[in-house]
């Protein structure tokens, strides 16, 4: 059976409330998972979000078997724990790998852990499945959030060629299972032979809060918590490592080849700030591809057109209807530039009251004769003034009535601050 090395067993002591012996603990490393996409179920775990857990699991997370936990009325005591973590490249694959530790001679329940060791090491146990809890969950084509808000793709379609998945960007590593079948391709015990022969195993440091410039190609990694809040790590590699050689330049590497990398940086950062965007544009116009944005623009800009000829129609309609209020009194031209500050919907009201000022002052119209007698009015003949029928024994002329309601009209914007509108009597 394994047993851990003088370091891992200084580590595991770290842990233990009883420190083990190296005849007591058995070791073994697994793979937890990876950022590449889950088969079937189109799910992703971001960089971001591995980082986390990497932490996490170097704090120490419960080995079980079968998520136990997550099953109600089936005991979950754990096996053993986790005790160091690694983020290292397999590919194109950023992994996250750990070692754990369970104590020989302990039961649990009626499961014996050597019975577990011997599995391991018989290669007969070897797929394993973490169990975690997720706070973001977005769409990799809009950025939204996936579920409970306004994302309209569906995960597992393609949209534009690009495969919608759901990116878990933050949450918290619960355990880590052994199981039958893992879902996540790669996950499991890994051989003890490996440990020494990790590839590109990647170190992490802290963001500087005032650094204004990246080391390791510019890649930071972010964790979103609500205990830490935000954190930002940059990626520290060996000093032969190929990159960080190109990064900082040596005899091999010219002016123009480290500025041709800095251009590449540059591009793919405003490829991937541009693709944000489009993204949100989607969303925001309801279309699902790149192309319909310009279709959709297009009508956009149609109506908008139609929108502002009926603005400035209503504006003139409503300063008309102030001329026949009131006169010289009313100023068109200030009035145009408040109304060019209100939606149409109050513009129509502010027209509606001047026309019925208006009606108000020209007597509302009508005919001067009685009833359906066709014959001049009374006195017409001998010069007397027609008696207006509509007057109903006001005895007021036309005039008078508008000049009547030219003074109302005055002193009711002089009343709500509206002075200004009004012109100066000559």
């Amino acid at each position: 059976m394994a047993k851990p090395t003088p370091e891992q067993l200084a580590k595991i002591n770290q842990l233990a409330r009883v420190p083990l012996t190296e005849d007591e603990a058995y070791v073994f490393p697994a793979k937890l998972v990876g950022d590449q996409i889950i088969p079937r179920r189109f799910y992703r775990l971001t960089p971001n979000f591995l980082r986390k857990m990497a932490a996490q699991a170097r704090e120490g997370v419960s080995l079980l078997l079968d998520h136990s936990w997550a099953n109600m009325g089936i005991m979950t005591i754990p096996l053993g724990r986790t005790f160091d973590s690694r983020l290292q490249m397999d590919g194109d694959e950023l992994a996250l790998y750990a070692d754990h530790y369970m104590k020989l001679g302990q039961e649990v329940g009626d499961i014996k852990i050597d019975q577990i060791a011997e599995g391991i090491d018989a290669g007969t146990i070897f797929d394993t499945s973490i169990g975690f809890t997720v706070t973001s969950q977005t769409c990799s084509i809009c950025g939204q959030e996936y579920f409970g808000g306004n994302c309209p793709h569906i995960r597992g379609r393609e949209y534009d060629s690009k495969l919608c998945t759901v990116d878990i960007n933050d949450g918290d590593l619960m355990e880590n299972s052994l199981v039958f079948d893992g879902a996540y391709p790669g996950a499991g015990v890994v051989g003890m032979s490996n440990t020494s022969e990790l590839q590109s195993t990647i170190k992490c440091e802290a963001l500087s809060e005032d650094a204004k410039s990246l080391p390791s190609g510019g890649r930071v990694f972010y964790s979103f918590s609500g205990k830490s809040g935000l954190d930002g790590f940059v990626i520290q590699q060996d000093k032969n490592n190929e990159a960080e050689t190109q990064a900082k330049g040596d005899d091999t590497v010219t002016d123009e080849q480290k500025a041709a990398l800095a251009a590449a940086q540059t591009q793919a950062t405003a490829l991937a700030a541009a693709n944000n965007v489009l993204g949100q544009i989607r969303a925001a116009l309801n279309v699902e591809n790149d192309t319909d944005i310009l279709s959709k623009l297009t009508s956009l800009s149609a109506q908008a057109a139609d929108g502002v000829t009926y603005k400035v129609k209503v504006t003139e309609q409503a300063c008309g209807a102030g001329v026949r209020a009131l006169g010289e009194a009313f100023n068109v031209e200030a009035m145009k530039t408040a109304l060019s500050h209100l939606p149409v919907s109050e513009i129509e009201k502010i027209g509606a009251t001047y026309e019925a000022q208006a009606q108000a002052a020209l007597g509302g119209g009508g005919r001067h004769t009685q009833g359906d007698d066709v014959n001049l009015p009374e006195g017409a003949l001998n010069g007397t003034p027609p008696i207006n029928s509509q007057n109903d024994g006001g005895e007021k002329t036309p005039e008078q009535l508008k000049a009547l309601a030219r003074e109302e009209a005055r002193a009711a914007l002089k009343n709500t601050g509206r002075g200004n509108l009004l012109k100066e009597d000559k």
